[in-house]
């Protein structure tokens, strides 16, 4: 070995290891810059891939949500239509309406009087069915449409009675008149059952004239013996009285629960107008 040449070999062997060693370090550099960007490309993917996870997640749910409340929303309105197109309507019967009926008939008073009211009302059973309840409705022209035209009071003013002032004073005002097939009856609302009662006995001898001609047996009326008058009847528990000729019942008359008076000339129209009124009854 020369001894010159050594220690330039030494230089260039340490300037070669120098360089080698700073090549290793700037690659060791490089790397270490690539892998902290794909480190941080990573994490930003990550990133956004939870972001955009987390949003599709919110608008799935928004989603969700709004189709729920759409989906109630639409299932209560068509609950709603339902119940309100298939519900029974809901109509206010007359105050003088006091049974369920099966049809109406109006008798217009333009001339109010006894003649004209005892003329109209027969009428009024023409093309009834045999176990038709119609209810009179007593209308005039220009008065509007009342829940009645007149007062039980006036009502007997005008046919010109003789019914005690007591009985009449007994009475509420409705009254409703009505016909069941071919026959006819008057319901009136007592509001002291004991007056009318006393009322209703002292009318009786003046009862037939008075009303009689408004009922379905008018025609045995006419040949009632002067001795003639009404006697007690029990039905179905029900205490009535009765006035017959012959066997021919002429007129009767009872109280339901003791505040309406029910006066008819049938006993099974009688006994129709105390099962309808129980039935509204036990309905409240």
């Amino acid at each position: 070995m020369n001894p010159e040449e050594t220690p330039l070999k030494q230089i260039r062997t340490f300037q070669g290891d120098v360089a080698e060693a700073l090549q290793k370090e700037r690659g060791s550099l490089v790397s270490i810059q690539r892998a902290e960007h794909l480190k941080k490309n990573v994490s930003n993917n990550i990133q956004s891939e939870s972001s955009r996870n987390k949003m599709e997640s919110f608008y799935l749910l928004a989603g969700s949500l709004l189709l729920f409340v759409l989906g109630a929303t639409g299932t209560w309105y068509g609950y709603n239509e339902f119940i309100r197109r298939t519900a029974t309507p809901i109509t206010t019967a007359p105050a003088n309406r006091f049974v369920t009926i099966d049809s109406e008939v109006s008798i217009n008073m333009a001339d109010v009087s006894r003649e004209t009211i005892i003329s109209a009302v027969p009428n009024t059973v023409l093309g009834a069915a045999s176990k038709e309840l119609r209810h009179i409705v007593f209308t005039k022209e220009g008065a509007g449409k009342p829940d009645y035209l007149f007062s039980i009071g006036k009502f007997l003013e005008i046919l010109g009675t003789r019914a005690p002032g007591n009985l009449v004073r007994a009475f509420d005002s409705p009254f409703m008149l009505g016909t069941f097939g071919e026959s006819r009856f008057l319901i009136i609302k007592v509001v002291s059952f004991e007056n009318a009662f006393a009322g209703m006995l002292t009318w009786e001898k003046d009862l037939d004239r008075d009303i009689g001609p408004l009922f379905a047996t008018s025609e045995f009326s006419r040949n009632l013996p002067a001795e003639s008058g009404f006697t007690d009847l029990v039905d179905k528990n029900k205490d009535i009285r009765i006035l017959k000729a012959g066997n021919q019942t002429v007129l009767l008359y009872s109280f339901f629960d003791n505040n309406k008076l029910i006066i008819t000339d049938n006993i099974e129209t009688l006994r129709t107008l105390i099962d309808r009124l129980t039935r509204e009854k036990l309905s409240r």
